[in-house]
């Protein structure tokens, strides 16, 4: 029993990568880089257990900083600079409530610069004025949240930060609330110890949504899964669904692992940005595991998605690269048996570089996110931001780097990786033309 326990509390608890499908990360995770200043944080809690991923210390910045750091500008959006395309669209379209709370946390300077809720997620942009000298500057550590002074019970957080320029950074965080909450409401935010500081943030639900109640089942031999609902809001698509295990199947971690490919009408492979979710424990021989799954948002609606369970394999095995001479003319890059990647034109401007390429294979967006550039030397240079795909098409994408290698010394690179595991048994196909 003590298994199924601690199983059900990481379940709760878990939450998947809000910019890169995580089975991808995970293989890119074994391989080494150069350099990163993109941090990224994921972690839930709720109000039995406390699962923290990554453990964050305090920090000392002499008072003179402190002084200067308050006396810097403020530079617009921080979700501009680092959100998500959900979050970016919701900017776009007029969905945030502005702020300008500052707070000194643990040696630097917070500006929450603004809030977004559409009824899925809960997003909060913030800029970060820290010395360069603060190797622990993240305060998203064992927090506890409020609604209008009510303490939340159960929820999952997740976020990203960039370096903007020396000294500064931009971030998000974005919240799910496993409860009803108001469409309008006070977001309290304290450490959960030593409570030094506090800040009370406006939150106000903005935009339309649909919502259809879709009550499909798909099942094999010891699984069942329920695709409960599909909302449809301005800066995300949210999947709601339900997993029904045979006891042994869970006790054996057999579904542990279980990731969703996501298609539309038009064949497009949606981008992952997060989800999670848990259960009870096992009765009459069942698990029931309720989850929510967030991708890019889909406007009009589109008249049906296919979603494609698969399990996703963590090899220890070193995965092979393969790289290629970027010369200015069309190149193709093996990914192995999931398909390849044709690189077809990049430009520069204003010190950026971007690569436009086309991906073919059974995990485009997966595909299309392993992509990175080298010099003869073997430094490795990375995007700040995720792949991007081209309007109108299905398969071509767009990637850009601030940083890169002369252009006389410029490889490509991807990795190869296996094809997913479908369970084509669990595979849905939902026809929202004929849903009331």
């Amino acid at each position: 029993m003590e298994k199924w326990e601690q199983q059900l509390k990481n379940d709760v608890n878990r939450s998947v990568p809000t910019m890169i499908d995580v089975r991808v990360e995970e293989t890119l995770r074994r391989l080494p880089r150069k350099k990163t200043v993109k941090k990224k944080i994921y972690y839930g809690l709720s109000a039995a257990a406390v699962a923290v991923l990554m453990t964050f210390g305090l920090s000392v910045i002499s008072p003179s900083f402190a002084n200067t750091i308050k006396e810097i500008p403020i530079i617009g959006s921080a979700f501009e600079f680092v959100g998500n395309i959900g979050v970016k669209k919701g900017k776009e379209e007029g969905l945030t409530t502005e702020l300008g709370e500052q707070i000194e946390i643990d040696g630097q300077l917070i500006t929450f610069t603004e809030t977004l809720y559409d009824g899925g997620e809960i997003h909060i942009g913030y800029i970060a004025q820290r010395n360069e000298d603060n190797t622990n500057p993240h305060f998203m550590n064992h927090l506890e949240l409020f609604i209008d002074g009510k303490r939340i019970g159960s929820y999952g957080m997740g976020g990203n930060e960039s370096k903007i320029e020396n000294g500064m950074y931009a971030g998000t965080i974005s919240i799910r609330v496993r409860e009803e909450i108001p469409d309008s409401f006070v977001l309290g935010i304290r450490p959960h110890e030593g409570k030094s500081w506090s800040v009370e943030l406006q939150v106000e639900m903005k935009g339309e949504h649909q919502t259809f109640i879709v009550n499909k089942v798909e099942q094999n031999d010891d699984l069942s899964i329920l695709f409960d609902k599909v909302n449809f809001f301005p800066t995300s698509t949210e999947i709601s669904l339900r997993l029904v295990m045979d006891e042994e199947a869970f006790s054996k971690n057999k579904y542990r692992d279980l990731g969703y490919v996501v298609i539309d009408d038009k064949g497009r492979v949606l981008q992952p940005f997060s989800g999670g979710g848990g259960g009870g424990g096992p009765v009459n021989g069942k698990v029931i595991h309720n989850f929510k799954q967030y991708y890019e948002p889909l406007q009009p609606t589109p008249e049906t998605i296919t979603i494609k369970p698969y399990l996703m394999d963590f090899s220890e095995s070193a995965p092979t690269r393969k790289r290629v001479k970027w010369e200015g003319e069309k190149i193709t890059l093996s990914q192995g048996e999931i398909g390849h990647l044709t690189v077809l034109e990049s430009s520069e401007e204003n010190n950026v570089k971007t690569f436009t390429y086309e991906v073919q294979g059974e995990d485009l967006y997966s595909q299309a996110t392993a992509i990175w550039l080298e010099d003869s030397n073997g430094n490795w240079y990375h995007s700040e931001q995720p792949a991007v795909r081209v309007d109108g098409t299905v398969n071509q994408y767009q990637v850009s780097f601030t940083e890169f290698p002369s252009s006389d010394d410029t490889y490509v690179s991807t990795v190869k990786m296996d094809s997913p595991n479908f369970i084509e048994e669990l595979e849905t196909t939902i026809d929202f033309t004929k849903i009331d």
